[in-house]
């Protein structure tokens, strides 16, 4: 009896360390594996998924009369996300255009009258320019006639004293010398009327100056409201609030009836289609990778689901320096804490079923890493 449980014990003490081998054998695998995973790769956490939340706010205050989208709903960019009440400047718009139209037929009559005007103020020039110039052609026909009779009488006096000539043919002679001086006379006065007359029809010109300056006005006005009127263009443009990307309507802040201020944000939208991680690495590890670096993700809503990316960018400074509350210290007590970067990883997928604010675990691969920073292929 005491023979055989003799033989089973070493049995036993066979089995017992077999399995303690197999165990510590098994230990030693996966701390060596761990150990190599660690030497290979630098690990974090607690990164999660980013994308750029744009916020979509009002320019103008008014009333909410059409709130067409929904949480969650898709968008193209260009589509109506909100519309404010816009009658008040609809009506304004109106008021401009009627202005405008008013100024425009004003415009067109003072260009009519403008050019009646210049034709008239130009043929009465011609007609006194015309006219003068026949006062003087007659004043110096008369001018010769009064030459030609003042000889005459010079020599009718010349033969009255030799007594050649009669009284008669002498009194003749002076008549006609009165004559032609009073004629001549009366074409000089006749010059002096249409230089006058002249004078006068040029001075019409300045009432088509008083025009062209009343033409000036009625521009400048016309183009003030031009001005005003494209203002109120892009007012009325702002009262339809349209989406400024492709994207995801990720939350409303407000209702279709409300009345919103400007800057009131009034719903947030993001790309699926861009979005990163951002992983907050100690300072100890940056050093061990660099850009481009490859990166394996492993989100926690989809473990089984295994994403590639690499280094985009890495943080120029600690995230405590962007903290809102900093941390000094004016009694001189100094407590080292490691830092963190902040770093970020670009997707290399384009699974839609990824939001912005999952936990994701990142192994990045801690290759050589060049002096630029950049990791060597």
């Amino acid at each position: 009896m005491n023979e055989s449980t003799d033989e089973k014990e070493p049995k036993k003490l066979n089995v017992t360390s077999l399995i303690s081998i197999s165990i510590l054998t098994l230990s030693s695998i996966g701390l060596t594996a761990w150990f190599y995973d660690r030497s290979q790769y630098v690990h974090v956490t607690d990164a999660r998924i980013t994308a750029t939340m744009v916020s979509v706010s009002s320019r103008i205050p008014g009333w909410v009369v059409d709130f067409p989208v929904v949480e969650g709903e898709f968008v193209n960019k260009g589509d109506v996300l909100v519309q404010i009440d816009n009658r008040d400047a609809a009506l304004k718009l109106d008021e401009i255009d009627a202005s405008l139209m008013t100024i425009a037929a004003e415009q067109a009559r003072l260009d009519s009258e403008y050019s009646l005007k210049q034709k008239q103020v130009s043929s009465h020039i011609d007609a006194q320019q015309s006219r003068l110039n026949a006062a003087i052609a007659s004043s110096t026909e008369s001018q010769v006639t009064l030459q030609q009779a003042k000889r005459e009488f010079v020599r009718a006096k010349s033969l009255l004293d030799q007594n050649m000539v009669s009284e008669g043919d002498y009194d003749a002679r002076k008549l006609a010398l009165d004559s032609a001086a009073q004629t001549y006379n009366r074409r000089l006065a006749e010059i002096e009327v249409a230089r006058a007359e002249l004078l006068l029809s040029q001075a019409g010109m300045s009432e088509l100056d008083v025009i062209n300056k009343r033409m000036d006005i009625l521009k400048s006005e016309s183009t003030e409201l031009s001005l005003a009127r494209d203002r109120l263009n892009n007012t009325l443009g702002d009262h339809t609030i349209k989406s400024p990307i492709t994207g995801v309507v990720d939350e409303t802040f407000i209702n279709q009836g409300e009345y919103v201020y400007p800057g009131q944000r009034m719903l947030m939208v993001h790309d699926p289609k861009k979005i990163w991680v951002k992983a907050n690495v100690k300072e100890t590890e940056i050093r061990r990778f660099g850009l481009n670096s490859q990166v394996k993700v492993s989100v926690d809503a989809y473990p089984d689901e295994p994403i590639a990316g690499y280094v985009r960018n890495i943080g120029s400074a600690a995230t405590s320096q962007f903290a809102l509350l900093p941390s000094p210290n004016p009694s001189g007590n100094f407590t080292k804490v490691t830092q963190r970067l902040e770093v970020q990883i670009e997707l290399q997928t384009s699974n839609s079923r990824l939001r912005p604010g999952m936990m994701v675990e990142l192994a990045i691969d801690a290759g050589p890493v060049a002096e630029n920073g950049i990791a060597e292929q």
